[in-house]
């Protein structure tokens, strides 16, 4: 309220996505045959708003700049970060970080792109959709891949796989702080929540394919790193 913020509407052929001060905030399929055909637009409940049609390339327009994810950097939500030499065949990526109180969902993403648009190719998704205490038998973590289309999913029982004692879905008040580690092993990549495996999803694509680390959601990252995969992760110098 009562402060400048700009929306960038990005229409492309399958898709229209929205960035709300240079972030990405959500997309939305077209229904209709030609999106292209619209005539004109409407902008209402907005003071002093200005209308700018344009051409890119890049989107969002006003983002930052992809963090590098070997750099002592402040991290932030729904953030993009460069992975210089990808995750080597026997290391494991680090997460040291918070979660939301009120728990509703987030994603873990490796992709060959530190970019919103064009869509990178997603070689692990991890998504953590947590419910209210009454739908505990809908909390799930899935795992999947996207190369121009979403492949068959991965899910798992977040009850079964998480222990009552971190409860880290259950009732993300009680556990605020988490470590996720995602290990390149020999088939599959694995993912373990503060020591508890979470999932696994065999490779679809060479992983030696991944360059950048993408995140959605109620996680909050403080530290990433690469290391070994260890059953005690140390931070290589």
């Amino acid at each position: 309220m009562d402060r400048p913020f700009t929306i960038e509407v990005l229409v492309d052929k399958k898709q229209t996505l929205w960035a709300v001060d240079g972030e990405h905030y959500c997309s939305y399929a077209h229904r209709q045959p030609n999106p292209f055909a619209a005539t004109w637009v409407q902008v209402a409940g907005v003071r002093n708003a200005t209308l700018n049609i344009n051409k890119t390339d890049i989107y969002p327009v006003m983002a930052p700049p992809p963090i590098e994810s070997s750099e002592p950097i402040c991290w932030r939500p729904n953030a993009l970060a460069t992975l210089s030499n990808g995750v080597p065949e026997g290391h494991q990526l680090v997460i040291h970080g918070r979660l939301r109180p009120l728990l509703h969902s987030f994603a873990i993403e490796l992709t060959d792109g530190a970019r919103e648009w064009p869509a990178p190719n997603v070689h692990l998704h991890v998504n953590v959709r947590a419910q209210i205490d009454s739908q505990l038998e809908r909390q799930l973590v899935v795992l999947n891949a996207w190369y121009a289309a979403w492949g068959p999913e991965r899910r798992y029982a977040a009850r079964a796989a998480i222990s009552a004692k971190n409860s880290l879905l259950i009732d993300a008040s009680y556990f605020l702080q988490t470590t996720f580690r995602i290990i390149r092993a020999a088939g599959e990549w694995a993912v373990y929540a503060d020591d508890s495996m979470i999932g696994e999803l065999d490779y679809r694509a060479s992983p030696d394919g991944v360059t950048a680390l993408r995140f959605r959601g109620d996680l909050y990252p403080e530290q990433v790193f690469l290391c070994p995969a260890t059953n005690s992760p140390v931070r290589e110098e």
